[in-house]
């Protein structure tokens, strides 16, 4: 069995759990709704750490080549 397939099941017999559950419908959707509130709120924040990484990095990049030519001595062929 495929992986992607098990989540795919996962989340179809969560959905449709969810439309039977025992519950008003206006209760189901005010949960869906702070369900999908919390979701874009964590991409969103899983987003902002990935562009501060990004942006950050080069600096981070820049600063190990400043260190790494300031102790590189290059290695010198002697003919015998």
């Amino acid at each position: 069995m495929h992986p992607l397939s098990f989540i795919r099941g996962a989340l179809f017999g969560a959905f449709v759990m969810y439309l039977f559950a025992p519950r008003s419908g206006a209760e189901t959707r005010r949960m869906f709704a702070e369900k999908g509130e919390n979701l874009k709120n964590t991409l969103g924040d899983i987003a902002n750490t990935v562009a501060d990484e990004v942006t950050t990095q080069p600096a981070a990049t820049d600063q190990a080549l400043i260190v790494t030519s300031d102790t590189y001595k290059p290695m010198t062929y002697q003919q015998q």
